[in-house]
């Protein structure tokens, strides 16, 4: 109640006390797990079927281990993250609403992790393998720290977002804002959007592309199916009737 009573500045204080709390957290791990980085670098290479990574550049080697050392900073400090951002916006939701909140934080987050996991652990080397089998005998294929790591990161990291979308759709089912008989009628235009997402992703080939929009289009399925379990339908008051029809009968 306190909270509605706050003037702009100070929410506007508030929101930048609870920035300075995610930064500073995101720095302390950033700045302690640069030295643990080079040997996850190391083991990420070493799981990969690419057997001679190299360098082309000075500050090549130095900003791949940036980006890994950034990426698992915001991954270790995202509970955090989304405690701040909860805390800053639950005052303004009902009660209802922030019990939901607070149960999704910990499943969403381990959905993120096994999305990513199964991301880099299956599609990774399927995608890796398809593409160094262009390359052909007589030809031995060299990589670049830098792309490599973009390419493990921008592949692997997608799949932990749509790994969120049945719990997506369970809470906003659940809340009645989305209905299950929608999942039905977009069915078609979900397959086409997993075929779009997996031609984005994927090497340009059939096979590539089958085997990664698949997954994706399973996940619409389970969210749908995660939805119909979950619906709540909005309840909808009766009004009794005035009834002034007795009247105006009886006057005409």
């Amino acid at each position: 109640m306190d909270d509605k009573q706050m003037t702009l500045t100070e929410h506007l204080t508030e929101l930048r006390n609870r920035l300075f709390v995610i930064l500073g957290a995101v720095a302390v791990v950033f700045l302690v797990g640069f030295f643990y980085t080079r040997p996850l670098l190391h083991w990420i290479i070493r799981h990969t079927p690419v057997h001679h990574v190299i360098v082309t550049g000075v500050t090549e080697a130095f900003f791949a281990l940036i980006k890994l050392d950034l990426a698992m900073s915001l991954i270790l400090t995202s509970p955090l993250i989304l405690y701040e951002i909860a805390a800053f916006i639950l005052p303004g939701l009902t009660q209802v609403e922030r019990r939901v909140v607070g149960v999704i934080v910990g499943p969403g987050l381990a959905l993120f992790l096994i999305g990513t996991a199964v991301g880099y652990f299956v599609f990774v080397p399927i995608v890796l393998h398809v593409m160094l089998s262009f390359t052909g005998q007589g030809i031995e294929p060299m990589w670049r720290l830098g792309s490599l790591l973009s390419f493990i990161i921008d592949l692997s990291v997608p799949f932990g977002i749509v790994a969120e979308l049945p719990l997506i759709s369970g809470v906003m089912s659940h809340l009645g804002l989305v209905q299950p008989i929608m999942f039905s009628r977009y069915r078609r235009y979900a397959i086409l959007l997993s075929f779009f997402i997996a031609a984005i992703l994927a090497p340009p080939d059939a096979l590539s592309m089958t085997l990664m929009a698949l997954p994706i289009y399973l996940v619409y399925e389970i969210s749908a199916l995660v939805a119909r379990f979950t619906y709540k339908a909005p309840v909808v008051s009766e009004e009794p009737s005035s009834g002034p029809s007795n009247n105006s009968e009886g006057s005409l």
